[in-house]
């Protein structure tokens, strides 16, 4: 009885190893139940039964943590230690300590940690001793130590050398990313965490849900809160699934806060009810004050606040610091100061304010904008300049920004600022002055643009793998042409997307970035080139712009955002629908002519007539605002013929026209499937000397990558595809694979001049914080100054004609902007936008 007992005892305790906590609960419950266990009738001390039993005791009792009953599980620690032999008394203290830290009981579990270790250095066993410097490194870091928790856990790993148990070394190797995490290293944490992935994929695939829960802060950190939501939510499945209903709930906690930072308060508060209900029946009431608190958060940014907002507030920071916590909890006092400056109570605040920049990591960076936020809207109720404290604020983040390499990454940085960002533009459009609009709606966009590419592509071993996806995507379309099964075909290639995003985002940045351009500058350069600049915003629902190049920088007030918006999906349905009846009966096609002119007609009534009088004949760049990005500018009437360019920033505009222009051959490269595109790159390419010409069936992706590089202009007639949820594997399709647009961004020299004669590679995703992303994009972030591609589908037939004649137009002298207008002037509802300068 008791050597079976022993053997459940030994594999109960390996699967609370591996995470499989509600299997591991039930098999320690059968081999209590052999040893004949009776709280009531506890088993004589000293003997084997006694002994079986306390341990299986304490294992369970973690088990039922996990499981979110702590107080029970603390109540069998009690009971067993009535007969738990001497030997033992580390392992049962080590467990008490575990189980009040899982349940938010700081301090009281630090102190039975300290009594534990050295009985645990005494008596053993040495995996519970590395085991305690492990968890207390779990402790430290819930404390705000992060120095310490960094020193434990290295501690920890080292002993895991001599003790051999490979999933506890997985787990504190893991525990170690989290804390470089913590201390704002988030590259070199990434990558820990994909050798840590392979070690539980090894030793303990029930563990792999942590990682997810894991990269899930790490996308959270850089404002990436969608994609953080969908791993959290992926990560609370698998926790629910293994019976660990202790860390499901945390990560409901956390998928709360992205949909609160994502501004999406009613779905934020759903989840918060939902992990506060969990947390508080775990006993873990440090984590659901909060679950509250940030009830409370969305309540009050959503204007919901209701009355005595500030004492529920306070009182909560309160019971937060009586219980040792640190998570959060200087945001959660900012709130209060917040709610105290909104409602006009102000006496106090400015001390409530107090404190200098929090360190490294993301949680102090949040805290620090955030303080910064509220010392702005504090000077602001006061009537003094709030602009030092939203630029101190915006200038941190810019720094943040350069840590990072994946250009995602830095695309989503520009969400942590949102809120400085539009407080000092609404702040600036309250005092009137254009120049102050310009640089405050400079700030919020296009803040990628400003740091150098790290060329993560171009690494061998990114290479490699790009190979691979290659290869995976032909397979791939070669069954699809078939009509086969594409499943495991399909898996394959979005694991092999994945690897390369992985890599790509665990990159270090450059830690540099351009210099600002001042509204001045911007001015000055568009009055020299007979251009004015168009830089859109909005306030209070309305579109604004701030016009450059004319008579002084000028601000107007242009049309609804939603009803601009809403023009713009039709625009871009009308648009897809005119490409598939360019073979129909004219009949139908004049319907749907008929359509695209009421529309652009209203657009053009709102956007244009307004600033109409200022423009005069000027060639025009377009800097739109981020929810009308797709707008096909050249398509409205009043703009038809004439030069217009749509750029990301005005500060990108001012760069790309400052750029050194690649001088190298012209690249001329078809892909399949194109009726002309054989003769079209013949015709465009017998326009430039000694151009590079790449035919349709020779074209491989890897050739034209190279042929790009130093190239003065590229005509690439290839079929594309914009992948919206994954940008930078928008591709273009070759004769040999597909060229990826995160390839681009590997160019040591692009081309000055790209133009993409096919598909709808001109459209780009925007990311939160105002960043867009995409095949042109890509273009403009490697460094291309000039990029002309489609908004929609394009018939072969009209992408041939137009582009010929475009090249011609270019060849002669013509500017891209001059030469597409020139082209669409007699082709009203082309889809082909000038990008970038």
């Amino acid at each position: 009885m008791l050597h079976r007992a022993w053997r459940l005892f030994t594999r109960g305790q390996r699967l609370n190893r591996r995470g499989r906590i509600a299997e591991s609960a039930a098999v320690l419950e059968e081999a209590l139940a052999l040893l004949e266990w009776n709280p009531e009738s506890p088993p004589k001390p000293g003997t084997a039964q006694a002994r079986l039993t306390a341990k299986a005791l304490m294992v369970l009792s973690t088990d039922l943590a996990s499981l979110g009953d702590t107080a029970d599980g603390l109540r069998l620690l009690d009971l067993a230690e009535g007969f738990a032999a001497p030997a033992d008394r580390g392992v049962l203290l080590h467990t008490r300590a575990l189980g009040l830290w899982q349940s938010g009981r700081l301090s009281q579990a630090l102190h039975w940690f300290e009594e534990a270790e050295p009985h645990l250095e005494a008596n053993g066993p040495d995996y519970m001793y590395t085991a305690l410097f492990h968890n207390r490194a779990n402790l430290w870091r819930d404390l705000g130590e992060l120095e310490k928790a960094l020193e434990s856990i290295q501690r920890a790993i080292a002993q895991y050398e001599r003790v051999d148990i490979p999933v506890n070394r997985a787990k504190a190797i893991h525990l170690e990313a989290l804390i470089w995490f913590d201390l704002g290293e988030v590259t070199k944490a990434l990558r820990a965490f994909d050798k840590v992935r392979e070690q539980y994929r090894s030793v303990a695939p029930e563990l792999e849900s942590f990682i997810d829960a894991s990269y899930a802060g790490a996308l959270f950190s850089v404002g990436m809160y969608r994609q953080a939501a969908e791993r959290w939510e992926e990560a609370i499945a698998a926790q629910r699934l293994a019976g660990d209903q202790r860390n499901a709930a945390m990560a409901e906690y956390w998928r709360a806060l992205a949909a609160y930072e994502d501004n999406r308060f009613e779905s934020a508060e759903q989840w918060a009810i939902q992990a506060m209900d969990s947390l508080y029946k775990q006993g873990n009431e440090p984590m659901a004050f909060l679950a509250r608190l940030l009830i409370l958060q969305g309540r009050f940014d959503s204007g919901q606040a209701g009355p005595g907002f500030v004492e529920k507030v306070v009182g909560l920071c309160q019971a937060l610091e009586q219980r040792g916590w640190t998570l959060r909890l200087e945001q959660a006092k900012i709130l209060a100061a917040r709610a105290r400056i909104k409602a006009g109570d102000l006496e106090g605040v400015a001390e409530m304010l107090q404190g200098e920049h929090g360190g490294p990591g993301h949680d102090a960076l949040a805290e620090d904008l955030a303080r910064y936020l509220a010392r702005a809207e504090l000077a602001i109720a006061l009537d003094q300049d709030p602009m030092p404290e939203l630029r101190a604020g915006l200038d941190l983040l810019d720094e943040y920004r350069t840590a990072f390499g994946s250009v995602e990454f830095q695309a989503g940085v520009s969400a942590l600022g949102v809120g400085l960002s539009n407080t000092g533009l609404g702040h600036a459009f309250s005092h009137g002055e254009p120049a102050e609009m310009l640089w405050w709606a400079e700030r919020s966009r296009a803040q990628s643009l400003r740091i150098p590419p790290v060329k993560s592509s171009a690494d061998p071993g990114a290479r490699e793998a790009l190979g691979r996806l290659r290869q995976a995507r032909q397979e791939l379309w070669d069954l699809q042409i078939e009509r086969k099964e594409t499943s495991a075909a399909a898996a394959r290639v979005g694991e092999l997307e994945a690897e390369i995003r992985d890599y790509d985002r665990a990159r270090p940045g450059p830690g540099e970035q351009a210099d600002r351009i001042v509204p001045g500058e911007i001015h000055d350069l568009a009055v020299a080139r007979e251009t004015v600049v168009v830089n859109m915003f909005q306030v209070d629902g309305l579109v604004h712009a701030v016009l450059a190049g004319g008579d002084g920088l000028q601000h107007v007030k242009l049309m609804p955002l939603d009803e601009a918006t809403e023009l713009e999906r039709r625009l871009g349905a009308d648009l897809d629908a005119l490409s598939r009846t360019f073979h129909h009966p004219p009949r139908l096609r004049q319907s749907v002519e008929s359509a695209m002119r009421r529309n652009a007609d209203v657009l053009a009534e709102g956007i244009w007539k307004p600033m109409a009088e200022y423009i005069g004949d000027r060639q025009i760049v377009i800097v739109p605002h981020s929810r009308l990005a797709w707008v096909p500018w050249p398509l409205l009437p009043p703009l038809r013929g004439r030069p217009v360019t749509v750029s990301p920033s005005a500060e990108a505009w001012w760069r790309a026209v400052h750029k050194p222009a690649a001088t190298g051959p012209a690249l001329v490269a078809a892909g399949p499937r194109l009726v002309r595109a054989d003769s079209e790159i013949e015709s465009v390419g017998a326009l430039y000397a000694d151009a590079r010409v790449i035919r349709a069936e020779q074209s491989d992706p890897e050739n034209v990558l190279e042929a790009l590089d130093g190239a003065s202009v590229a005509h690439l007639a290839a079929h594309g595809h914009h992948e919206p949820d994954n940008v930078l594997f928008s591709r273009l399709d070759f004769g040999l694979g597909p060229l990826n647009a995160y390839e681009l961004l590997g160019l040591d020299q692009p081309p000055a001049h790209v133009v993409l004669s096919a598909c709808d590679l001109g459209r780009s995703t925007v990311e939160v914080g105002n960043e867009t992303l995409g095949f042109t994009a890509a273009l403009l972030h490697a460094g291309t100054s000039t990029v002309v591609s489609s908004l929609a589908r394009v018939p072969d037939e009209m992408a041939a004609d137009m582009m010929i004649e475009y090249h011609q137009r270019c060849a002669a002298g013509a500017t891209p902007a001059e030469a597409l207008a020139a082209v669409g002037e007699h082709r009203p509802w082309h889809p082909f936008v000038a990008f970038g300068a």
